[in-house]
């Protein structure tokens, strides 16, 4: 059984000082009392599954449903219970840790900034540009010193892998993960662009006992050498799949690592269905993250026939959209969502919108790129297991009845969501959001 996180680790960026905060948000600011969402699950019936377009499609869409958008907006402020007024602002709490990075020798045009990784729900691995880094322990309030990258990391994303004995035999002990880190950018002239941190034995046998940080080289990527010079292309989602990195790349296919022979190879020319980081929950047997096709809504899909060379299953691919925003809010086209598991079927989903209130007295009259003022809206998601994830019948076995196929759409007996509290953050100069861990 998966842990429930209390805490959403949060990173903000003062742009007057170039000073970096960890703040972390406590995630009863974002969920009902389970009485109250128990109730909620008892009442909730199946979902629609979001239709897949792009986010000009999605504005659009909204423009044709301004008669049912100004009931739910009436809804809203006549204070119905289940349609709640988004606006109420959570203050960003006392940083626990503040680090400004300094200049280097590597970087030394650039303004210095860090990159931030969750190697647990407690520890944050960081790196700056000169290839430094170090850990953070949360509960220990404790900075450990790690070893230095080979190579710089323009634009890095992480993964973590749990140790097989897991952090709940050994209670989430330093060594229980290792940190896999790759740049995204795929510059050719970067020798080393994926490598990881990992904690085992020191090489010297005096001291075979003891445990250290290492920073390993990896192999390089075999889709480095796949795109054209001409052709501009980036990671557009990731996830651990088993011992099995999956990394999905724009117009390049689907690739992955084994951790264990660490050996790439292509599992097949599509993509998977997530924007960014899909995480497991191994109570819904599933993968959650930003859809691909929408990167304002969250997405469930089962990955695990990806290391096999297989792509997933559509029918086992879910999104959800939130039918109760306020009318005069819009989805920001430069800001993709950002989404956290918390363990249990809990999940933090981060989402920026422009607020036209006021810009136009008629949602026809609004332009699609229309400037609003910007919001950072966080909202903790629920999501209760379906009979077999849709994947089987009530008889526990497969079936291709016409009442299966109604799983896809969320009609039928898959995955539940239920949407609890939504929270305003206000972004400043001196609290801006970095990174969601």
């Amino acid at each position: 059984m998966s842990l429930f996180r209390r805490y959403v680790n949060l990173v903000t960026g003062n742009g007057l000082q170039g000073i970096y905060s960890l703040r972390r948000l406590n995630s009863d600011n974002f969920f009902y009392p389970a009485n109250e969402a128990a109730a909620k699950a008892r009442d909730l019936t199946g979902l629609d599954r979001a239709p897949q377009h792009d986010l000009s499609s999605r504005i659009a869409q909204k423009k044709k449903e301004k008669k049912k958008k100004k009931k739910q907006a009436a809804a809203l402020s006549s204070g119905q219970p289940q349609l709640q007024r988004l606006e109420r602002t959570i203050r960003p709490p006392r940083p626990i840790f503040t680090v400004r990075p300094t200049k280097c020798p590597e970087t030394s045009g650039d303004q210095p900034r860090l990159h931030f990784f969750a190697l647990s729900g407690t520890k944050i691995f960081f790196s700056d540009g000169g290839r430094r880094t170090a850990l953070y322990d949360a509960e220990a309030r404790c900075v450990i010193t790690a070893p230095c990258l080979h190579a710089r990391k323009d634009w890095p994303v992480a993964l973590s892998l749990p140790s097989p004995a897991g952090p709940e035999a050994e209670g989430e002990q330093e060594g229980d993960s290792s940190l896999y880190i790759m740049d995204t950018t795929l510059d050719p002239t970067n020798a080393t662009p994926f490598e990881a941190l990992v904690f085992r034995n020191r090489p010297d046998e005096h001291f075979s006992a003891q445990k250290t940080w290492h920073c390993d080289a990896l192999p390089r990527p075999p889709f480095f050498h796949r795109r054209r010079p001409d052709q501009y292309t980036s990671v557009s989602s990731y996830a651990v799949v088993g011992d099995v990195i999956c990394v999905s790349l724009a117009s390049l296919g689907t690739y992955c690592f084994d951790t264990v022979s660490r050996t790439w190879s292509l599992a097949g020319d599509w993509q998977m269905p997530f924007s960014g980081k899909a995480e497991y929950d191994p109570e819904l047997e599933l993968w959650f993250g930003v859809s691909a096709d929408d990167q304002q809504l969250p997405c469930a899909a089962d990955l695990s026939p990806v290391p096999g060379g297989h792509a997933p299953e559509k029918r086992q691919c879910y999104i959800w959209g939130d039918p109760k925003l306020p009318v005069d809010w819009l989805p920001d086209v430069y800001g993709s969502a950002q989404m956290v598991s918390l363990g249990s079927g809990r999940f933090c989903i981060m989402n920026y919108f422009q607020d036209m209130e006021g810009r136009s007295s008629s949602m026809d009259k609004l332009s699609d790129d229309a400037d609003g003022d910007p919001i950072v809206v966080f909202s903790g998601l629920e999501v209760f297991p379906g009979n077999g994830n849709g994947k089987e019948n009530s008889s526990g076995k497969q079936s291709n009845s016409d009442s299966d196929k109604e799983i896809c759409s969320g009609k039928g007996n898959g995955p539940r969501m239920i949407k609890h509290k939504s929270r305003l953050f206000r972004e400043s100069d001196t609290h801006c959001i970095e990174s969601v861990l």
